[in-house]
């Protein structure tokens, strides 16, 4: 489990991602709920979710993770 502190900087981290993919990129609480579950038994809760566009959108992804 990651500290508070983390948390939120990985939040700070996103918000510099925001304006940067042309698909959507999505961290409320409801969407990463709804990708934090699949058909097993584990939940684990993204930090967000992105759907991406274009390759490119991919790219940046990849380069911030």
């Amino acid at each position: 489990m990651k500290h508070k502190n983390s948390l939120s900087q990985s939040t700070i981290n996103l918000k510099t991602l925001e304006n940067q993919p042309e698909g959507k990129l999505f961290y409320d609480q409801t969407m990463r709920l709804l990708y934090a579950t699949d058909a097993s038994a584990y939940k684990e809760m993204p930090l967000a979710v992105v759907i991406p566009k274009t390759k490119e959108d991919i790219q940046k992804i990849i380069a911030f993770a």
